[in-house]
């Protein structure tokens, strides 16, 4: 398996966040290894799907927005922790091995913090007619009690490298969300599920991922000696 190198969590603006995602995948592909890292974001904003151009150009908000190199649809930042993990190719077969690989880490992460959590089973094609990422968890996606609890998204850069990324709400303002996304807020209010409603602070977190995944890794680099 390819060397992990770990990123120290950090604050940046939207367009920065995505930069940096964008620029792990392709340094991934280059010198062959994974790349894993924990980020913040300096301000509220909505980032959009790769698949969501047109909506991302006419989506008029008082806030920043951005457009994701991944797929899925609008998320509203600000109040999350985000997670972008980039592998070289000849790791992973195909974006949904990486997706599965990850979501069972987070499953196992949150498990190990006393978090009963569970994988949805929700249909991918009734989650493409939809427009808002956090109404309806995708097949594979972690969930708590029926809401969504972890929001990703993969797209595959060259042949095998990938870029997975992702957010987990610290906190959630249905009001003031409503607002930008557009929807009644008691609807959102049911559907995301938060580190403080689980009482997991988020540096618990990002170490217990990073040491299950380092596990993880291992032993897919060892299954294969």
């Amino acid at each position: 398996m390819p060397p992990l190198e770990v990123l120290p969590f950090a604050i940046n603006s939207p367009q920065r966040n995505m930069e940096i995602d964008i620029k792990l995948a392709e340094e991934s592909f280059k010198r062959e290894k994974f790349f894993l890292r924990w980020y913040g974001w300096d301000r509220l904003c909505l980032s959009f799907g790769y698949s969501q151009k047109r909506l991302y150009s006419t989506y008029a908000v008082d806030i920043p927005k951005v457009l994701r190199p991944t797929g899925g649809g609008i998320l509203l930042h600000g109040w999350d922790i985000s997670y972008a993990f980039a592998t070289p190719s000849g790791v992973f077969k195909s974006p949904l091995q990486l997706y599965r690989f990850i979501s069972e880490i987070f499953v196992e992460t949150f498990r190990g913090l006393g978090v009963e959590v569970t994988f949805s089973r929700n249909k991918k094609g009734e989650y493409r007619r939809r427009r808002l990422c956090q109404l309806f968890p995708t097949f594979g996606e972690v969930t708590y009690k029926g809401k969504k609890l972890v929001a990703s998204a993969v797209r595959e850069f060259k042949k095998g490298n990938y870029l997975i990324h992702g957010s987990i709400y610290i906190s959630y303002n249905p009001t003031l969300a409503g607002r930008y996304l557009r929807e009644d807020p008691l609807r959102l209010k049911n559907t995301v599920a938060t580190l403080s409603e689980l009482k997991v602070k988020k540096k618990t977190l990002m170490e217990a991922f990073i040491r299950s995944l380092k596990m993880r890794s291992e032993e897919r680099r060892v299954g294969k000696e």
